[in-house]
């Protein structure tokens, strides 16, 4: 492991030069179209949002995070509901309530490039869209103004426009240079909706890059002074949607610690399964049983208290030894098998002598003492030491 540890520190130190260098470096622009309160990216509302409050002086402005169906259960509820979306997406549920909203006295604005068809619909108007390489479209101005400013925008930043498909009170209020219809009021019950299809115009780039800030707040300045709803659901979704990966991913600092967290678990992972071997379990050694079975067998025997018994087991054993290893018939243990004995096994004459008389002797008796079963024992055990150390004599 010992030589591992340079190459690991030179990774490590490798790792936190790039984590370095990718912090430092300076950030591309993020041009997605959110169009929402929280962003400060070109195409985010936070300078708008941040603006509302001077518009509508001394009305509460407040951020919506759920479906207009939720919200607008209230029937008592009032005021101003703004959408500033790229496609404004409501169902016919949401829709409904929103008629009702604006019958009873209300206005909607809704800046969007296109519309739910219920709510187009029942408004009367369709939108369409310009050629990309028409540059009237980056030209805005209010009809309602004596002067007609012209606000210029990017080319081919706001090519969508309006047509009206059944005049029933529509009032033009703002459009391109090429004439196109792309900011109207409508009247509905006692209330209005003001349609807007250049939702870019109210985004941080057109009010703080570009320095057209007077579009926005115009447009806006046709809504009565009352309290203000902004919606946010349709760019963020509610407030419990909001799982702990989606705020990790978009805050770049927390994604940055998630996947340094998951890199030092694969490190750590990889050298710990290297350098951790696994537990070796602890094997006792064989034991040997033979001595223990010939103890029992021998404790047996002693405790029945029969030494004959014993000494004709040695006996048989003794004459076996003979069969097997100098292949004499052993049938009849006497005087001619003795003298074999002795010249085939090199063993004293003494000894062999002592074992054939011992034999004869137990054989004839009825029973024999301790002492003669230890005496054949003894004579019994040099034979097998001296024929075990000597080679087998030829005869």
């Amino acid at each position: 492991m010992k030589g591992y540890r340079r190459y690991i520190a030179l990774i490590v130190v490798l790792f936190g030069a790039l984590v370095m260098l990718d912090y430092f470096r300076p950030k591309p622009v993020d041009w997605s179209q959110t169009f929402s309160r929280k962003d400060k990216i070109p195409y985010g509302t936070y300078a708008l949002y941040e603006l509302l409050p001077e518009m509508f002086e001394g009305e509460p402005v407040q951020s919506v995070r759920e479906p207009i169906y939720n919200h607008l259960q209230d029937s008592t509820l009032g005021g101003n509901y703004i959408f500033v979306n790229k496609f404004f997406a409501v169902d016919s549920l949401d829709t409904n309530l929103l008629l009702d909203f604006v019958q009873r006295g209300n206005d909607v604005f809704i800046a969007s490039e296109n519309f739910s068809f219920d709510l187009s619909d029942t408004l009367h108007f369709e939108t369409d869209m310009l050629d990309n390489t028409d540059p009237d479209s980056t030209g805005l101005l209010f009809t309602t103004q004596p002067q007609q400013k012209v606000y210029t925008y990017p080319a081919n930043n706001n090519q969508f426009y309006l047509e009206v498909t059944q005049q029933e009170g529509h009032e033009a209020l703002g459009r391109n240079k090429a004439g196109k219809l792309v900011f109207m009021k409508v009247p509905f019950g006692e209330g209005h909706f003001y349609i807007s299809t250049v939702p870019l115009a109210f985004t941080n780039y057109q009010l703080l890059t570009l320095n057209q800030s007077a579009y926005a707040a115009t447009a806006l300045s046709h809504l009565p002074v009352q309290p203000v709803y902004w919606d946010e659901y349709q760019k963020q979704g509610r407030l419990d949607e909001q799982s702990i990966f989606r705020v990790l991913m978009r805050h770049e600092p927390l994604a940055w610690a998630y996947y340094i967290a998951l890199f030092t678990m694969v490190l750590f992972l990889l050298f710990k399964s290297k350098r951790t071997q696994r537990i070796i379990p602890v094997l006792d050694p064989p034991r040997n049983t033979t001595l223990d079975f010939v103890k029992v067998i021998g404790s047996l025997y002693f405790n029945q208290g029969n030494p004959k018994n014993i000494a004709e087991k040695n006996i048989t054993y003794f004459l076996e030894y003979l069969r097997l290893h100098y292949h004499m018939s052993t049938s009849i243990p006497d005087e001619e098998l003795r003298e074999r004995v002795i010249a085939r096994s090199g063993a004293d004459a003494e000894v062999v002598t002592n074992i054939f008389n011992l034999i004869h002797s137990i054989r004839q008796s009825d029973g024999i003492g301790e002492q003669t079963l230890m005496l054949l024992n003894n004579n019994l055990e040099d034979f097998y030491r001296q024929t075990s150390t000597r080679p087998l004599a030829n005869v």
